[in-house]
């Protein structure tokens, strides 16, 4: 927890809660013109409220994998085991069709 309370996390947390708030107040700002008969400030009201999730979305994913470094290699968050790698019905005829043509053509001709 403390590696986000360095200068440049303390740097990125002021810069996102900046852009969120400023993204915010734009979008408040598109909807007063929107409302006063502007209408393509509707899709600019919509818009910038996104961008601030969006913001808020990056800083949060930015914080957890920031956090996840602290973990040792070996633990991990699920106690379930990962499914095994989906695998095609068609994979046996792929592999056989890579075969070189030599590999292939004496097991035809036999």
């Amino acid at each position: 927890m403390r590696r986000l309370l360095t200068p440049p996390w303390i740097v990125l947390h002021c810069f996102a809660v900046v852009l969120t708030v400023a993204f915010g107040l734009l979008g408040w700002w598109q909807l007063t013109r929107a409302q006063g008969g502007n209408a393509i400030s509707w899709g600019y009201a919509l818009e910038w409220p996104l961008f601030a999730v969006f913001t808020v979305a990056l800083w949060v994913r930015q914080m957890r994998l920031e956090l996840r470094k602290d973990r040792p290699e070996g633990e991990s968050r699920r106690s379930r085991p990962e499914p095994p790698p989906m695998t095609s019905p068609f994979e046996k005829s792929i592999l056989d069709a890579r075969r070189s043509p030599s590999e292939s053509s004496q097991g035809s001709h036999a």
